[in-house]
């Protein structure tokens, strides 16, 4: 064997040794893959993008970073599943309000605002002597700056030196993805179709007590009403149902079975003409809420929790009940609660339902008995009387206790959107 060959060797089993003795930092091959994945996404190569992305991914499974491009990118590859999947884990991660990160380096942890994760120093390689060593342009360094939060003071510190791990996701960029997780759930919404028939209950003519003798002014006096046979949806309109019917989806909080939310009352008396039926009157809509009981819930005199979703432990209203969990933030899927006696869901809490009773404060004192339609429209120009509210029943997600009631009633105006209304249809 020649002197040059056992040189080669020896330098190689050199070189070798050396790669394998020098830690690789995880991270710098993280934001690498990451910055692969920005620039294929700019140039619109998708398929190299989200290969990109998922291999950052799995090397830091928890990033919002990663995350975020991987959702964008399995968007225009109409991988709306996925995509789903992706912003879905965003937005369940905690808002803040500044970039905070925990940076890891040499085996010491600080906490920093990230104020920008790719930047170049003025020495970064390309103007330096090993430009003339080398023959060539060496390759720029990646840093992040960040300001040290103990320290006070902004730092910059290349990609390879540092672990960094977010707190939290900030406001505009939780907005960002919120946006892109309506884009989604629409078309997710608009596929999924009306999967069969809707459900309704019979309910059978009779007369009960309406109103309640302990509550607001406008639940009294309690008076009898008699009602003729009707037929009521079993669950309110859910999102898939609305926008398969009318082409659009204002919900906020976004899913195929859950509520239609934020719609006007002209909205929810369209959607009923449009499927051969109408909004229920006041009287109708507390009967079938009753079933036959004349408690204040249909359950009994106390509100019990698992019953409804009302403002529970997770609801950051002033009226929430810190002791109760419902399991949901806001809107449940229609259906996730108990029926009442005559197989209804959602009764009570969830999302308040329009009626076609415009509102009247005195009305009890003189509705008829047989049948009543509410009040009649006097001054559609009068805001603070009937004019231009009508009558909202069940309570719903971000309402207390009381408002859960079968005899709580309140009014709002007819064309303005809110998170927590919907409705449901009788025959």
């Amino acid at each position: 064997m020649s002197f040059s060959l056992v040189f080669k060797n020896q330098l190689l089993r050199c070189c070798l040794f050396i790669l394998i003795s020098i830690p690789v930092s995880v991270f710098a091959n993280v934001q690498e893959e990451t910055a692969k994945g920005d620039a294929a996404f700019k140039m619109g190569k998708m398929k190299k993008a989200e290969k990109y992305y998922s291999s950052a991914l799995k090397m830091d499974p928890d990033s919002w970073r990663i995350m975020r491009g991987l959702a964008e990118t399995k968007f225009q590859l109409k991988k709306y599943k996925e995509t789903k999947q992706l912003v879905d884990r965003i937005l369940a991660m905690k808002i803040v309000k500044r970039n905070i990160v925990v940076v890891t380096m040499q085996g010491q942890s600080f906490e920093a605002e990230l104020v920008d994760e790719n930047v170049y120093t003025p020495d970064d390689g390309r103007n330096n002597m090993r430009n003339y060593v080398d023959g060539e342009e060496a390759k720029p360094i990646l840093h992040y700056r960040l300001f040290n939060l103990k320290t006070g003071k902004m730092l910059l510190v290349p990609h390879r030196d540092a672990e960094l791990k977010y707190k939290g996701v900030p406001r505009r960029v939780y907005d960002y993805v919120n946006e892109l997780h309506v884009k989604v759930e629409d078309i997710l919404i608009h596929r999924s179709g009306i999967t069969g028939p809707i459900e309704m209950v019979q309910v059978d003519g009779g007369c009960f007590q309406m109103g309640s003798t302990k509550w607001a002014k406008s639940e009294r006096p309690v008076h009898e009403v008699c009602l003729s046979s009707f037929q009521m949806d079993k669950y309110e309109v859910s999102q898939g149902l609305f926008q398969s019917v009318m082409g659009h989806n204002p919900a906020r909080f976004k899913g195929a079975n859950r509520p239609v939310n934020r719609v006007t009352w002209h909205e929810a008396a369209e959607f009923c003409q449009k499927n051969h039926k109408r909004l229920p009157t006041e009287a109708e809509w507390e009967y079938a809420a009753r079933a036959g009981t004349s408690t204040e819930y249909y359950w009994g005199n106390d509100f019990e929790g698992g019953k409804s979703n009302f403002c529970d432990s997770t609801c950051d209203m002033n009226v929430s009940d810190k002791n109760i969990s419902d399991g949901f933030p806001f809107t449940a899927p229609v259906g996730s609660f108990p029926a009442n006696p005559w197989g209804l869901h959602d009764m009570a809490g969830n999302v308040h339902e329009w009626v076609t009773d415009w509102m009247d404060d005195k009305y009890y004192s003189n509705s008829p008995k047989e049948n009543p339609k509410g009040p009649l429209r006097t001054n559609p120009s009068d805001r603070k009387g009937g004019g231009v509210r009508k009558v909202i029943r069940g309570g719903a997600y971000d309402t207390n206790a009381t408002s859960q009631r079968s005899g709580a009633r309140k009014g709002f105006v007819v064309d303005y959107r809110i998170d927590s209304i919907g409705f449901r249809c009788v025959y």
